[in-house]
């Protein structure tokens, strides 16, 4: 648990600017694939707890965001914004997402939000809903 506390403060701090931001091409391979909030979000083609991070977008329960611009936040941070739109309506917004890998865990933060989670990695790539 204080494990998870103090990434969630590295998080924070970083996306908040502490360290310079460098420019990446895409996101890291580690970051990549289908993420659950829990191992029924893996498991569960019904769950809506699921996500799935590719090089150059993020597909979340409630919509897709294209990446036009990523950047490395700090060592092993990640920071994917551009352009989303929602599933329902059409909606269209400007958002993304931050990663922090942590093995087959990644903590996920949505700028303009306090609100992170820790997914983790599924071992197949179910829908995300």
């Amino acid at each position: 648990m204080l494990r998870l506390a103090l990434l969630a403060l590295a998080l924070t701090s970083a996306a908040a600017g502490a360290t310079p931001a460098v420019p990446a091409a895409a996101m890291p391979d580690e970051t990549l694939g289908t993420w659950g909030l829990d191992a029924a979000a893996c498991t569960t083609p019904e769950s809506r707890g699921r996500i799935r991070i590719e090089r150059k977008s993020a597909q979340l329960f409630h919509a897709t965001c294209t990446f036009d611009r990523i950047r490395i936040i700090a060592d092993g941070i990640f920071e994917g914004r551009g352009p989303c739109v929602e599933v329902r309506g059409g909606r269209r917004y400007r958002g993304g997402v931050s990663l922090m890998g942590l093995g087959d865990q990644m903590m996920v933060r949505f700028p303009g939000s306090q609100l992170s989670r820790t997914y983790h990695r599924c071992e197949r790539p179910l829908p995300v809903r």
